[in-house]
């Protein structure tokens, strides 16, 4: 009776298995199509010196993946801000690697004030490790209170 009940076990255990022949990929799942048809193009050079600038600025309250080396292969899923009790901004961004390797970047943070002007010294940059395919957090935290009223987080691939 036992040496039945171990076989019964043990071809239960095998088609318990089975299900694990299925390949699946690992989320996150990444579309840079669709990335990459929101970017914006940089615009042709003015034609008269007061035609407006032809580069496009980055926008305040998000993140700028400023390297050409990472670009395509990191999607920012979250950008978000909130005052701590003490007042002052923190900053917090999920960042994926859509690749099948590890990668090793970086971001920094520069705060700005009501007329969009720098507040106070941009940060220093952070080093964040993303596994294949996986997501890590950056946050920062401004210096000042009640001045800070925007932010741009930099990234770019690790030095």
């Amino acid at each position: 009776m036992k040496k039945f009940v171990m076989a019964a076990a043990g071809l239960a255990g095998i088609s318990a298995l089975a299900g694990c022949a299925q390949v699946q990929e690992p989320a996150p799942i990444c579309s840079m199509a669709g990335i990459s048809a929101q970017r914006q193009l940089v615009a042709l050079p003015a034609a008269t010196p007061f035609d407006p600038s032809p580069l496009l600025e980055m926008p305040l309250n998000s993140v700028s993946i400023t390297d050409f080396n990472v670009i395509n292969k990191l999607f920012v899923r979250t950008v978000s801000a909130q005052r701590t009790p003490t007042g002052t901004v923190k900053v917090i961004s999920q960042i994926i690697n859509c690749t099948d390797y590890p990668l090793n970047i970086e971001g920094r943070t520069q705060f700005y004030d009501q007329a969009q002007a720098p507040s106070e010294p941009v940060s220093a940059w952070k080093r964040l490790n993303l596994a294949a395919r996986t997501s890590n957090t950056y946050s920062e935290s401004s210096i000042g209170t009640k001045n800070v009223q925007y932010y741009m987080v930099e990234v770019r691939e690790t030095r």
